[in-house]
């Protein structure tokens, strides 16, 4: 019956592929099956048609998943859903419904020829891959349109919806747009399947994520690939004189079918990370931690850029004790601690700038779940209050251990971090404006403990302030600025008295400096003037809180500025005189 429309649809598939479309392979791109391909689909079409004469006729031959005969298929099955004036109904519809739907989420999920270790297929000579990636998004495109509409026709059971975990997941693998096999028309369709609302309540059942996912779907893919650092119960391992392992390259794919096999797993993973309650993720932490560890471990970007902000999602919504208890805090920062130093020109500029933010704030977040919420127990955790106030010995005794060890995991970031960057990576500007941005989030909570580090963190921000092309860097500028004034408002002890007058003759260097250089920018257009005069009331403001910041006790600043002020009168306006 669809003998006709079958050979069409080869016909327009080959002449799309034979016109150059393979080579488009931006995710961007809609249009991976022409208008006029499609129309002369349609001409071929029977003019009445049952949905079980489309599965029978169609699929009614046993055949692989993702076979070369899918995609023809798969434009029938899309041309006939639109013509649904043709489309005749029947008692048995809801029988074929189910099947129909079950086929084609097997048949839209992408396969093992487009994985990769990168995700820049545009710049690959792999012919064949570039196939395989430009099939499985016309394949996305076909079969979940197909899907939508077939799931949405008039008076349709809610029982004939498949909700099975393989059904369900066939969708959720087209939810990212990081996919090289996701479009905007496959993620916009993946989206509207995934609110209808049989698939809705299937989704929120209490043990999807947990049964489904993580323990049926997730867990089997990396349970051959887990770090070495973790049980397999998900807990800290005990540490091993035994030498490390030769890594065997030929049992790479093997242990890692979720790189190289099953490739839409990281995507599932990132639903559920996103979807998990606290109260389910209070139970299951064991079988969700250790993929992720798995993805930190892995080299490579892309992995990197999706493993970091998960960890950033999901460590709020833990029990504050688990990583207590487990010694999982440990292992997460010694994971993520060596990723902010993948720094040029071991790594790509471009690719140091979008991992680096990643991962301190996912080290940033292990601070919060650990020492916002203190880890006490439920019975402590109920009076919390009495417990810092309290005198018992013990108690003061764990408040100081655990002061102890918020110190030092801040400290670490800063030595292990930060300074190690600044030192490999000083000639490279937008580095150094990371790492300021997260010495305004760090030195707030080391407080007056970061009067220790002063020696070392003030020469970062002197680098921005004195650069003599900082007129061309105003934004850097301003970054350093902040950072100035959060320095200011935590160790202005230091800047004080005869023993700070190092530190102050620094701060007056990189204000003035600063100044003289952003007054010398001429030849430029409103938008950068605009940029220019908010660095200037930036460095008049700052000015006015250093001199706050020093006043008192022996220091007459004006006094110290004479010389200056001798020279250049106006300069006594950016400290407020």
């Amino acid at each position: 019956m669809f003998a006709v429309a079958y050979k069409a649809a080869r016909t327009a598939l080959n002449k799309q592929s034979e016109s150059g479309d393979l080579v488009k392979l931006s995710s961007h791109c809609e249009d991976y099956i022409s208008f006029k391909y499609k129309s002369d689909v349609g001409v071929a079409l029977p003019e009445r048609y049952l949905l079980a004469q489309l599965h029978d006729d169609l699929l009614g031959v046993e055949r692989n998943p993702n076979s070369e005969d899918d995609l023809p298929i798969l434009l029938i099955l899309h041309s006939c859903m639109q013509e649904s004036q043709r489309l005749q109904r029947s008692e048995d519809d809801e029988g074929y419904i189910t099947k129909l739907s079950s086929w084609i989420s097997r048949a839209v999920l992408p396969t093992k020829e487009v994985a990769t270790d990168d995700e820049t297929p545009e710049d690959s000579t792999n012919t064949s891959r570039q196939k395989a990636i430009h099939n499985a998004r016309r394949r996305g495109i076909l079969g979940l349109q197909s899907l939508l509409e077939l799931l949405k026709l008039p008076d349709i059971q809610q029982k004939c919806i498949p909700t099975s975990g393989e059904f369900l997941i066939s969708i959720l693998a087209f939810t990212s747009p990081r996919d090289v096999w996701s479009t905007s028309t496959s993620l916009a369709t993946a989206q509207q399947l995934l609110t209808l609302p049989s698939i809705q309540n299937a989704l929120q059942a209490p043990g999807f994520v947990s049964a489904e996912i993580l323990q049926g779907f997730i867990r089997p893919l990396f349970s051959a690939s887990k770090p070495r650092t973790v049980t397999s119960a998900g807990r800290k391992a005990m540490p091993s004189s035994a030498p490390l392992k030769r890594h065997d390259f030929s049992e790479e794919r093997a242990s890692k079918p979720w790189l190289y096999e099953t490739i839409y797993a990281v995507t599932v993973l990132e639903w559920a990370v996103r979807e998990i309650s606290t109260t389910t993720l209070a139970t299951t932490w064991p079988l969700i931690l250790p993929p992720l560890l798995t993805l930190l471990d892995t080299p490579g970007t892309p992995l990197l850029t999706r493993s970091l902000p998960l960890i950033t999602t999901l460590l709020p919504k833990l029990p504050p004790k688990t990583l207590a208890q487990t010694g999982l805090a440990s292992v997460f920062s010694d994971a993520i601690i060596p990723v902010t130093l993948y720094l040029p020109s071991i790594t790509p500029l471009e690719e140091s700038l979008e991992i680096l933010p990643m991962a301190y704030e996912a080290l940033f977040a292990l601070y919060d779940v650990q020492f916002i919420t203190a880890p006490f127990s439920d019975s402590e955790s109920s009076s919390t209050a009495t417990t810092i106030i309290s005198t018992s010995k013990d108690q003061n005794a764990t408040l100081q251990t655990q002061e102890k060890a918020r110190l030092a995991f801040l400290t670490s970031i800063l030595r292990q971090s930060i300074l190690p960057a600044y030192l490999h990576a000083s000639q490279h500007a937008p580095i150094i404006t990371i790492l300021l941005s997260q010495l305004t989030t760090l030195i707030p909570k080391l407080g007056i403990h970061t009067t220790k580090h002063i020696k070392d963190i003030l020469p970062i921000v002197s680098s921005v302030l004195t650069d003599p092309f900082a007129g061309g860097r105003v934004q850097d500028v301003r970054v350093a600025l902040e950072t100035f004034r959060v320095l200011l408002g935590c160790c202005w002890v230091r800047f004080r008295g005869r023993d700070g007058e190092v530190w102050r003759v620094e701060g007056v260097r990189c204000l003035v400096g600063c100044l003289g250089v952003v007054g010398e920018v001429d030849g430029i257009g409103d938008e950068d003037r605009e940029k220019l005069e908010k660095v200037k009331e930036d460095l008049r403001f700052t000015g006015r809180v250093f001199a706050k910041a020093v006043e008192g006790g022996e220091v007459d600043l004006r006094e110290e500025l004479r010389p200056l002020l001798d020279v250049d009168e106006s300069i006594g306006g950016s400290f407020g005189f």
